[in-house]
């Protein structure tokens, strides 16, 4: 029955994320109005151009090759165990020459958060969850996540906390947003190359508090972390991404916002170019294809189901799982469940 209703529901759950999508339009009359100059900002892009990362974007990326000095670390009671929040100061700087001065002025994003739900035995295996955008409250993906589930099944879990979300955000208005800006792109493009390098220093720093063998999960803006973050490294065993944004340019690239500048057709090029230069669909997996998990939904419109399908196109060999319905409304969301665990269960986690 759900097959023959499956475009109708599809649609129904994108209908859901629609009104989502509307509040930017609601709220876009009161944002307060972008102060640029046309000639600095297109300096700050081409800076992307110039340096040949937009042609090769992991020449972009730089990851640590040792976990970061005297993290600070405390702990707290959780069944039987204990409950770690581990800081420790970002060693990140904005590639930009012309940005870096304002990227390392939001003071609060300069200290990096990990949360690690521990058996307190070493060695054990342990499952990294990647948050989506404007998320990361621990209490709130503890139980996105299901930590209390995979913590009872054995495993030991971590959650990475992305730059500017949570405790990183800064102060003041518009903090919400200010990591995926499609009106400032150069500032985007050094958020993924901080996001990279912190998530390489979170992995680093686990190994060396003795967890065992690592897997990664991540949801829509996780997801792209994930998937990315395969690009790059292959220090993690495993990839699972749900319902994960694959490329920014659906449905809030710079087309969708105005600046306070005319720009030209070349102009405009070069921007679209810098904002999507970084997505997975430019990149190929480090770790076995088989070992990467996509669940998306059809009907998506946050993450548009079309870059999902691209991705599984290109990555042959990766697991695909697609489900009816929307990025929050969900019609046969038992299939996400059944194909995660079996996922961990292939993965030899569980």
């Amino acid at each position: 029955m759900l097959n023959k209703l499956s475009k109708p529901l599809d649609f129904a759950g994108g209908c859901v994320d629609g009104v989502f999508l509307m509040l930017p339009k609601i709220l876009k009359p009161f944002a307060k109005s972008k102060v640029v100059d046309k000639d600095s900002y297109m300096a700050q892009v081409d800076f992307y151009l110039d340096q040949g990362y937009a042609d090769d974007p992991a020449s972009f990326f730089d990851l640590p090759e040792a976990p970061p000095e005297y993290p600070s670390v405390n702990r707290d009671p959780f069944l039987d165990g204990q409950r770690e929040h581990i800081t420790w100061e970002s060693g990140f700087e904005a590639k930009n020459p012309l940005l870096r001065e304002e990227y390392a002025s939001y003071l609060e994003n300069r200290t990096a958060h990990m949360l690690r739900w521990t058996h307190g035995e070493p060695g054990r295996k342990t499952v990294v969850c990647l948050h989506g955008f404007m998320l990361g409250e621990p209490d709130q993906a503890e139980r996105m996540f299901k930590v209390k589930k995979l913590y009872n099944m054995g495993l030991d879990v971590a959650l990475f906390i992305a730059p500017f979300h949570w405790e990183r955000a800064p102060s003041g208005p518009g903090a919400a947003n200010i990591a995926l800006q499609p009106d400032n792109v150069p500032m985007t493009a050094e958020f993924m190359g901080q996001i990279m390098f912190d998530l390489a220093s979170a992995l680093l720093l686990l190994k060396k508090r003795d967890a065992g063998e690592l897997g990664l999960i991540g949801a829509s803006m996780g997801g792209y972390t994930a998937s990315l973050f395969s690009c790059l490294s292959d220090m993690h065993s495993f990839a699972a991404m749900m319902v994960p944004a694959v490329n920014f340019s659906k449905p809030i690239g710079p087309d969708t916002v105005s600046m306070p500048f005319a720009m030209d057709k070349s102009m405009k090029e070069k921007v679209n170019k810098v904002w999507e230069f970084h997505s997975p669909l430019h990149l190929r997996p480090k770790i076995p294809r088989d070992r990467i998990l996509v669940i998306a939904s059809k009907g998506d419109r946050l993450c548009p189901f079309e870059y999902v399908e691209a991705l599984c196109r290109k990555w042959q060999g990766i697991r695909c799982t697609f489900m009816t319905g929307g990025h929050w409304m969900v019609f046969n969301g038992k299939l996400r469940g059944q194909a995660w665990y079996g996922f961990l269960h292939d993965m030899e986690f569980i």
